[in-house]
């Protein structure tokens, strides 16, 4: 495994043990982990200076304790020279979201885990592969970490309990691992072997939602849920097949779709986006496209937009700026200030992560968002987003309580669909 990959889930096992009580057992892997999500949090592409103000700000919208979790992490990322601490605030170097994943790899293997830690990466990438049985999966990786049938016993409880992988009950004595990740890379043959679990009529849905999401980057879930019906919507959703983005203010709360590798550029989108950044950007865009009239700062050229911020430029001003990007500002992707330009006065945008900005670019151009694409989201600043795995976590459980072995045939088929 490489160690952007491992980064990868890094990010995604310190994500599940922020909401567990006890991260003892993982505390390696939840330091490396909190580490990346700070170093992402206030890095920009280019060299920066983040000021302690700044700083707070930023480690408390990305759920860093600022009192006790952020000194020791600003340490770390110190003694990685990553960063060079001030008294009045801390200098980042320049890096992406992938060399901000090969930073949270080393930082990990500097702390020296033991193999119980190791082997729950490992554990979670044979998962998102194709789902696969217990029993093979516990041989497997105590032969790869020398671990006593407890050891494995307690890797495979706190995975499912943790919520590392997912688990499906195939009958009395068998379950099947997977994760939210199946369909973020060398999804083909997967989406084949779950068309073939369907019926005519689920197979003819789902294709069909398939090919305008490939047209049109993301629809309102409400559409989704039309084109699918809410059965199957649900369980294509509980396995990742489709992303449900959510996005919310004081008003209301509003879910819409999104392919999950629609944001793959060089390799996967568990990698390229793997702190759901590209994902928020596009929601707070087509929020522009579709929400803001043309006197606040509606977005009408869109290509045209993001070209410039990716060139370094800054866009502005309008009034549109100072609202609608708030959850932007807090993932660090951009910044806001007053300025003027061309006689007027008012907030500016700048672009602090180039790379983000082409991931949604990308998916932009291959999926046509457009006035059309989204229009039922809210219509007040975005303040909040939710990303797809929290949703998909969250209708996977629900279906489990409701119908434990709902998903068992599209699972089956993934386990032992032709070439997976």
């Amino acid at each position: 495994m490489d160690n952007k990959v491992k980064g990868a889930w890094l990010i995604h096992h310190t994500n599940k043990l922020q909401n567990v009580t006890n991260q003892e057992k993982y505390q390696k892997a939840f330091l490396a982990g909190k580490s990346g999500i700070l170093l992402s949090a206030i890095s920009e592409s280019n060299q920066s200076i983040v000021s302690n103000k700044k700083l707070a700000v930023l480690a408390n919208a990305a759920n860093i304790n600022t009192t006790f979790e952020l000194p020791k992490l600003l340490d770390v990322l110190q003694e990685h020279q990553l960063i060079d601490k001030s008294e009045s605030g801390v200098g980042v170097l320049g890096v992406t979201t992938v060399t901000t994943l090969q930073h949270t790899s080393n930082i990990f293997e500097s702390l020296e885990p033991n193999n119980v830690e190791k082997s729950v990466i490992e554990l979670a990438e044979i998962a998102s592969e194709k789902p696969v049985e217990s029993t093979i999966l516990s041989e497997k990786i105590s032969d790869l970490y020398q671990l006593s049938n407890n050891e494995m016993s307690g890797v495979l409880s706190d995975s499912e309990q943790i919520g590392f992988v997912d688990v499906e009950n195939i009958s009395k004595n068998e379950k099947i691992l997977f994760n939210g990740n199946l369909f973020r890379r060398d999804s083909a043959q997967k989406i084949k072997a779950v068309l073939d679990s369907l019926t005519q009529i689920e197979q003819n849905s789902l294709n069909e939602l398939s090919a305008t999401l490939r047209k049109i980057a993301c629809i309102p879930m409400l559409e989704a849920q039309k084109i699918l019906g809410i059965q199957l919507f649900k369980k294509v959703a509980a396995i990742g097949f489709i992303d449900v983005n959510v996005v919310s203010n004081n008003k209301e709360e509003v879910g819409y779709v999104t392919l999950p590798s629609a944001f793959s550029k060089y390799s996967s989108s568990m990698v390229e986006d793997a702190f759901d950044l590209a994902k928020a950007f596009v929601a707070s865009l087509t929020y522009g496209m579709t929400k803001s009239s043309y006197m606040r700062g509606q977005i009408t050229m869109i290509d045209r937009l993001l070209s410039a911020l990716i060139s370094g430029r800054e866009v502005g001003p309008v009034s549109a700026i100072g609202q609608d990007y708030k959850v932007l500002e807090l993932k660090g992707v951009v910044s806001v200030r007053q300025g003027s330009n061309n006689g007027r006065t008012g907030p500016m945008l700048k672009l602090l992560k180039k790379e983000v900005g082409e991931l949604a670019l990308q998916a932009i151009r291959q999926g046509d968002i457009s006035e059309h694409s989204v229009p039922s989201l809210p219509g007040a600043a975005i303040t909040k987003y939710k990303n797809p795995e929290t949703n998909r976590e969250a209708i996977r459980r629900n279906q489990v309580q409701r119908s434990p072995s709902e998903t068992n045939d599209m699972i089956n088929s993934l386990r032992t669909g032709g070439g997976l």
